[in-house]
């Protein structure tokens, strides 16, 4: 019995070691993201492309300002969100908008869409966002009634992290 108690507390002073690493791995990291986020958000506004540039598909949602399109931009797939400015002032959404724009440049994690492109013309402004395949998941959890428990776990992990991520900067 006594070799089980020293083994176990053996073993639990690895995991509180090896889960003090982990944390320690987080804060870091998450650290160096709000570095890294602080510096990209305080850039100013600049074009990174033209709306020229852009083969349009389709449209694949509307919302309050315009609509998103499924974009081809140099060989890659984009969503290419296009809102209209007029709208934006009528509905007192302008700081709402440019933090949004901001934001997106700034952040980079593996569960949040990536701004590519930002620009504008006279009527719209345009957001050229990493195109996630696949539909919403809402929709997808409509068609199956629900998830398996551990794909449930597996996207709440994702949208967990990802929470963590945004409040942390």
């Amino acid at each position: 019995m006594g070799n089980n108690s020293s083994s176990s507390s053996s073993s639990n002073t690895m995991s509180n070691s090896s889960q003090a690493h982990i944390e320690a791995q987080v804060s870091s990291y998450l650290e160096n993201a709000k570095q890294e986020f602080d510096g990209k958000y305080a850039q100013p506004a600049k074009q990174t492309a033209k709306l020229d540039e852009f083969n349009l598909q389709r449209t694949v949602g509307t919302g309050s300002f315009g609509r998103v399109m499924i974009v081809q931009h140099s060989n890659q797939t984009l969503a290419l969100k296009i809102m209209e400015k007029q709208t934006i002032v009528k509905l007192k959404q302008v700081e709402h908008t440019l933090s949004e724009k901001r934001i997106l440049q700034a952040i980079k994690f593996p569960f949040l869409v990536n701004l590519i492109y930002s620009f504008k013309d006279n009527s719209h402004l345009y957001l050229a966002l990493e195109f996630a395949s696949g539909g919403e998941m809402f929709t997808h959890l409509r068609t199956v009634g629900k998830y398996p428990e551990d794909q449930t776990r597996f996207y709440a992990a994702q949208v967990a992290l990802a929470f963590e991520y945004l409040h942390y900067l």
